[in-house]
């Protein structure tokens, strides 16, 4: 198993998938620098009007720069970014990374018994985990150089941020888990990345939702239980939307909880998948 994580991780520091970590942090500097830029007034307007000839005529308005809020600090636009955006990076790379690992016959040359095939599988998890903890800091790293040049955001609370990013690291690493499940039960990585995407931006818990409410509007389900279980609140992918540092349990239910059963069902999801299906 030591030998097979080992393999894993060589793999990931071979690969190219560092260059969507750029990307994260480009994308991290560019939603906070604008937000600030918003907020504090320092975003020019364009506005236009209509002369007395019917001509338009644009007019750019340079607002008054207003102090920003003290709840404007590092930490908040860290812990405010939009997280369903690094699940769906961490699917989409899950899904590439078991698609190249079945093209460059990286399977295909390991020599493992039947009983050890299902270990392949769960050695992915330590490539995911490394990778999402770097797509966090990307995040962090973007966010934190758009705050520099403006003097008076404070770095804000550590603490609850570490927090923060612990039970976000374990809710999205499972979202990579579930990714890569989905792959090995494809063995197709359009469809697999397609049903992640879906899933990542919150449509696949829309959807149940809806069915919900459809088989409450019919009498099948009470109003009581509807109100008590919101199936889609259950989801990785809403948890990871929901967390935030002033609700590290996401709503009802608790986000470890979510996050950690989450991580141990598509593990073993995953290797009952791999044992069964040919590894080519």
């Amino acid at each position: 198993m030591l030998n097979l994580i080992k393999m894993n991780m060589y793999r990931l520091l071979k690969s190219k998938n560092f260059i969507s970590l750029l990307v994260m942090i480009f994308l991290a500097f560019a939603i906070t620098k604008v937000q600030l830029m918003v907020v504090s007034g320092v975003a020019t307007i364009e506005t236009s009007t209509i002369d007395e000839n019917g001509n338009v005529v644009y007019e750019e308005i340079e607002p008054t720069k207003q102090e920003l809020d003290s709840s404007f600090t590092v930490m908040n636009l860290f812990t405010g970014f939009g997280y369903e955006i690094c699940s769906l990076f961490v699917s989409i790379f899950a899904i590439v990374y078991c698609e190249n690992e079945r093209k460059n016959g990286f399977v295909k040359n390991l020599s493992v018994t039947k009983k050890e095939k299902p270990l392949v599988f769960a050695a992915k998890l330590a490539p995911v985990a490394v990778y999402t903890v770097l797509l966090l800091i990307s995040v962090f790293l973007g966010t934190w150089i758009a705050t520099l040049s403006f003097k008076e955001i404070s770095f804000g609370e550590v603490v609850p941020t570490l927090k923060f990013i612990g039970i976000e690291t374990v809710l999205i690493t499972a979202f990579g888990m579930f990714s890569m499940a989905l792959y090995e039960l494809f063995r197709k990585n359009v469809p697999a990345i397609i049903f992640g995407t879906f899933t990542a931006i919150g449509l696949t818990g829309q959807i149940v939702t809806l069915i919900q409410f459809g088989l409450n509007k019919l009498g099948l389900l009470s109003d009581s239980l509807c109100e008590k279980f919101i199936l889609s609140d259950y989801f990785l992918s809403t948890r990871i939307g929901a967390l935030s540092v002033s609700d590290l349990s996401g709503g009802k239910v608790s986000s470890i909880v979510i996050g950690v059963a989450g991580l141990a069902l598509y593990i073993v999801a995953g290797m009952a998948l791999y044992g069964k299906k040919d590894v080519v």
